[in-house]
Order: C-alpha cells, then sequence, then structure tokens
C-alpha cells in the first residue's frame, strides 16, 4: 500500500509545474542503469522520458565524435514552368506546319501527353466561330428591318381570289335611312367616316378608308392580277396609295370597291379606263362622260377578265353583272345593254354602249359604298 501511494501521481502538483516534469527526465540516460531508471509518476511523464532519452543519446553521441548536429527541414515545391516558357511554347504551337497538324493532335503538341490538344482548336477557331455568329444576327437584323421599311403597296395578300381584300381593310358599311357612313377598324377604334370623306376625286386629303383599298389593290397589281391598258389608270391607283392628291386625277370610291369585287372572284381583271381628265382623254359621251365629269373617276370600264376579252354580253362579263347588282347603289349605271340578252337586275341601270368592255359608273348612284365589308 505504501509503494503504491508513492507511485500515484499528485493531481494537484503534477502536469501543472515545470519541475515535476523536469524532475523525471533530468538524469542522463547513458549513466543509470535500467535497473536504476527513475520512477515515474504517469504515463505521460514515461513519454516524455522516453523521448528525451532518444534525443540526448543522439546529442552525446554528436558530441563525442565532435559534429553539429543540424535540424534541415525539407519543403518540395511543385514545379512550374516561368512566363518565357509558356509564351515559347504557345508560338510553338501556333508555329506548327500543315503536315504536322494533318497527322493527328498529338503530333501538334507532342509534350503534351496527358491533355492532348487538336491543333485546330484554339483562340484563332474560336474567334472565327464567334465572328461567323456575328455575321449571322448582323444578316438576320438587316433582313428584317429592310423588310419592315418596305411600303405597304409593294407586297401583296391577295394569295387566294376571294376575301383577303375585306379581310385586311375590316371595312363595314353600315346604312340608316338615307344618310351612309363608313366604319373603318384602325388599331382596335372604329372611326366613322362621312360620305363625303370617301370621294377623293373633289378632296384634297385622301380618307385613310380610301388609301386602305388603293394598297390592298396595287398589291393585286405587283402580283399580275390587275393590269391596265393604253393609257394605263393605274397610277391613279397608286396615287391614293400612297395618299397623294393629285388633281384631275382621283378614283370614285366605289369604282375601287367594284375592281376588288372583281378581284374576289376572278384570277386577272383588267381595267381600261377610269377618269379621263387624268389622261387627257375625251371619248364617247365627251365631258358627260362619268369618267370626265364632276371631277372625273366616277366610272371604271374592264376589258379583260381572266384573260379572256369582254364585249359587255359573255358570259364573264354576265357573271360580274350578278355578282354586283346586289352590291352597288341603287341608280348605278350600266353599259352594253344592246350587247347581251335581257337581265333582270335590282340595282343597275342598264344604257347603250359599245360592245368592247363593260362600263359602270356611279355618278348618279343613291349610295356612297357598295354594300359588301
Amino acid at each position: 500500500m505504501d509503494e503504491q501511494t508513492q507511485a500515484v501521481a499528485d493531481p494537484v502538483n503534477d502536469f501543472t509545474r515545470a519541475d515535476s516534469l523536469v524532475a523525471a527526465t533530468t538524469a542522463p540516460v547513458s549513466a543509470a542503469p535500467a535497473s536504476t531508471a527513475p520512477v515515474v509518476s504517469s504515463r505521460r511523464a514515461a513519454l516524455e522520458a522516453e523521448r528525451s532519452r532518444g534525443r540526448r543519446s543522439a546529442k552525446a553521441g554528436a558530441q563525442k565524435s565532435g559534429r553539429t548536429v543540424v535540424r534541415e527541414r525539407i519543403v518540395v515545391k511543385p514545379t512550374r514552368p516561368s512566363r518565357a516558357e509558356r509564351r515559347a511554347a504557345a508560338a510553338q504551337m501556333t508555329a506548327v506546319p500543315a503536315a504536322t497538324v494533318s497527322a493527328g493532335p498529338s503530333v501538334a503538341d507532342p509534350g503534351n501527353l496527358r491533355h492532348p490538344r487538336h491543333p485546330r482548336r484554339g483562340i484563332f477557331v474560336e474567334n472565327r466561330r464567334r465572328r461567323s455568329f456575328h455575321v449571322f444576327v448582323l444578316v438576320a437584323l438587316t433582313a428584317f428591318f429592310g423588310t419592315a421599311s418596305l411600303p405597304a403597296y409593294a407586297t401583296t395578300g391577295e394569295g387566294s381570289t376571294a376575301g383577303n381584300a375585306r379581310t385586311a381593310l375590316a371595312v363595314q358599311t353600315l346604312t340608316g335611312g338615307d344618310a351612309t357612313a363608313q366604319v373603318v377598324s384602325r388599331d382596335g377604334i372604329g372611326i366613322a367616316e362621312s360620305p363625303e370623306a370617301l370621294d377623293s376625286t373633289t378632296n384634297s386629303s385622301v380618307s385613310p378608308t380610301v388609301q386602305a383599298l388603293a394598297v390592298q389593290l396595287m398589291g393585286a397589281v405587283a402580283a399580275g392580277r390587275l393590269v391596265g391598258s393604253t393609257p394605263n389608270h393605274i397610277p391613279e391607283i397608286a396615287n391614293l396609295a400612297e395618299g397623294k392628291v393629285v388633281p384631275n386625277c382621283g378614283v370614285d370610291y366605289r369604282v375601287l370597291q367594284a375592281i376588288s369585287v372583281a378581284l374576289d372572284n376572278f384570277s386577272q381583271v383588267g381595267v381600261s379606263d377610269i377618269n379621263r381628265r387624268c389622261t387627257g382623254q375625251i371619248e364617247g359621251a365627251g365631258t358627260d362622260s362619268a369618267h370626265y365629269a364632276d371631277g372625273g373617276g366616277h366610272a371604271v370600264d374592264f376589258y379583260l377578265l381572266n384573260g379572256s376579252p369582254l364585249t359587255g354580253g359573255d358570259a364573264r362579263s354576265v357573271q360580274l353583272i350578278r355578282l354586283l347588282d346586289p352590291l352597288v347603289p341603287s341608280g348605278t349605271g350600266l353599259g352594253q345593254v344592246e350587247c347581251r340578252q335581257s337581265m333582270s337586275l335590282d340595282h343597275f341601270a342598264p344604257f347603250d354602249d359599245t360592245c368592247n368592255h363593260l362600263h359602270i359608273d356611279f355618278l348618279k348612284s343613291s349610295g356612297a359604298t357598295l354594300r359588301y365589308g
């Protein structure tokens, strides 16, 4: 019991004071035999004594041989090529000849075996790809803005022979009593225009409704579906499509509507006469003609339908007469009565005329527009 009491460490003094640890390790290792080793008081003291014994033995041996013990610290750093070496390697890769490039990726950079780099890939190829992408975007934007800047009448929506004109214009005719007003839908807003505003033969400005229909007709001209004759009266429609008022070259809005109905039902329409004041013509009825009187442009002469000339009594002329009769206002003039068999008509007022065209005029009509839209 007494020996065990001496061997047990003092929990208060041991491991907290320097002399308690030094006392166990001050004795030289070589001087004391194994049987006379100092008694350690704990496992920590025993471990420290064992470490001190090894260091002291090495120090004593060095002192006997006259050598000085020097501790060395070896630090291993990863090797990295200098900036000059990296530039030289990059210059060598860009200067690979074509024959070497075609041999394969490992030939272009034989030193880079871990990550072989294909000679065709690099900053130059990436720049070319980026340049190609920029060129593509530039061409696409140019095409988009170039198409958007074209005038409306340079293109045509006359893909079919029926319905496109009235669908594009969204024009609706409302009749109430003796007054007729034209309602035009633009940007989702209904705008009512008086009948007087639709008369481009005497007004100083072109109505939006008249201009919209003229634009549609010029689309048919661009497609080759609406053709003129000599002298050519198509420029009169072109002026209205551009919103220009040319003195003595106006066109009655109902004439434009009649041409639109013909285009809705025939693949090709030929017009030989509209406003004779514009071309300086005095023919037939002279200055009393609907082509010339009251500013001119109140009549239209059709001379061609689907490539066939008209007589006013042929099958295509009769077909167009039957299409227009329910639509035109009462009192609308219709020529060539002597060129065809008798017909039952509701709104047309027939009269004699030469049998080389189909004449329709609105000089004495009771309504400002046709009944369609």
